[in-house]
């Protein structure tokens, strides 16, 4: 909607400011360049914050003057980086629009990233939860445990629109500025009105409960999956054991049996486990093979309790599983065997 009303933020007001000035252009000159009727105060009253909105065919003409070009297609992606609204046809997801922090914009592995993930929660955001939590009066115990709940069915049932709330820099206010505060707190909770009346209105809360229902009833497949995973790698150690005191151990076999029996049967729990996690599960010699049951391992003691399992060292023999290690991370290429040859 060319017409639509789009709020105009400081950095965009800066943008245009320096934008202008770059090319050599007064705000008088920009204003009448635009058109549609506008004085030539028009411009000089947005980039002085008199004017609080502007239409979006406006501000794409102003950027199209503004970067010389005739496609508004050429100005959007300036555009909704300065706004991280999307404003084009193409919709852009979420995390397109965020500023990723510096801390982790030049990580790239996943294995990294999850865990930092893991130590901001464990060491993080858990004991913050908790901390800040713990010092608060019955009423706002009540009242935070409640906005956890909203997070959480946020996270459970709309997760892009849940971390792109999260994604709002709060920090940003200044605490010692009473009147900054309560306004920051008064838009915050007129969010909270809007978003609180569609979930009453979409009886959301009914709705997820019918989901987790759906999903308990998935997740007990999924521990009988695991669970049987498990049983297939006590059988697996047992028989890998006995192979490595062979004269000529045959390891394709059991590669074979182990990717089909545990790799598989644990995605067929969780679901994209083999991309992450478990990456390792393209086998090829002896010290991949180490490290992909190594890794099942360490799954299984890290969800532990999630599916129900028993402690994995009390159902494998921990000091058999030492000595597979030995034995694989000194053995070259695994061989096909012949009778796996088309």
């Amino acid at each position: 909607m060319a017409n639509e009303k789009i709020a105009i933020t400081d950095n965009l007001r800066l943008n245009i400011v320096e934008r202008r000035k770059k090319i050599g252009i007064s705000s008088y000159e920009l204003s009448e360049m635009i058109g549609n009727g506008h004085s030539k105060f028009w411009l000089q009253n947005i980039e002085n914050g008199k004017t609080k909105k502007i239409t979006k065919s406006d501000l794409i003409k102003i950027y199209m003057i503004l970067q010389k070009t005739d496609d508004p297609d050429d100005v959007i992606d300036t555009i909704e980086q300065l706004l991280k609204q999307n404003i084009g046809k193409n919709i852009r997801e979420w995390y397109e629009l965020i500023d990723i922090s510096p801390e982790y914009s030049e990580i790239y592995d996943e294995d990294e990233l999850m865990d930092i993930l893991d130590e901001l929660l464990e060491n993080g955001l858990n004991t913050k939860i908790r901390n800040t939590i713990f010092g608060m009066s019955t009423n706002q115990k009540q009242a935070a445990l409640t906005v956890l709940q909203h997070f959480y069915y946020s996270l459970y049932k709309n997760p892009d629109l849940a971390y792109t709330l999260l994604s709002i820099p709060v920090y940003g206010v200044n605490d010692s500025n009473n009147s900054e505060h309560i306004t920051a707190l008064n838009d915050i909770l007129s969010l909270y009105t809007k978003f609180n009346s569609l979930a009453e209105k979409n009886n959301s809360i009914d709705l997820i409960h019918k989901w987790q229902k759906h999903d308990e009833y998935f997740h007990s497949l999924a521990i009988e999956s695991i669970n049987t995973a498990l049983e297939n790698l006590k059988e697996l150690i047992s028989i890998l054991y006995q192979e490595i005191h062979k004269q000529s151990p045959n390891f394709y076999p059991i590669v074979r049996q182990f990717t089909t029996d545990v790799s598989f049967m644990i995605e067929r729990g969780q679901p994209n486990v083999l991309k992450h996690y478990l990456k390792s599960w393209q086998i090829y010699n002896g010290k991949e093979f180490a490290l992909h049951i190594e890794n099942c391992i360490k799954w299984f003691l890290e969800f532990q309790d999630e599916y129900d399992l028993p402690f994995i060292f009390d159902e494998i023999d921990q000091n058999q599983v030492k000595e597979i290690y030995e034995y694989l991370n000194n053995y070259g290429d695994i061989e096909v065997s012949p009778q796996y040859i088309d």
